[in-house]
């Protein structure tokens, strides 16, 4: 669990990526553009369920999981170890 929210650079938060096997085991070798929101919400759900913190750090913007974070389909638990960090980050 990160102590801060990590912020990509530009060209990587909009990417157009594949997931490792260990993250997308169900649809190897799907291409996600995370310039498309819905794409971005898969990608980042498969994330936070699935990967490490290194994962974490390589495909999650911190500014575009704010964004998303009410219409994400998270586990209850990932849900709860993130959701301060998402409120504190929402807060003026």
């Amino acid at each position: 669990m990160p102590t801060h929210l990590p912020q990509l650079d530009i060209g990587t938060a909009l990417a157009t990526v594949t997931l490792p096997l260990h993250l997308n085991w169900s649809d190897p070798g799907r291409r996600y553009n995370l310039r498309d929101r819905a794409d971005r919400a898969r990608v980042y759900e498969t994330v936070l369920r699935e990967g490490g913190p290194e994962d974490i750090l390589k495909y999650v913007d911190g500014a575009l999981l704010v964004d998303l974070w009410p219409d994400l389909v998270l586990p209850r638990d990932v849900r709860a170890l993130w959701t301060k960090l998402i409120e504190d980050a929402a807060s003026p």
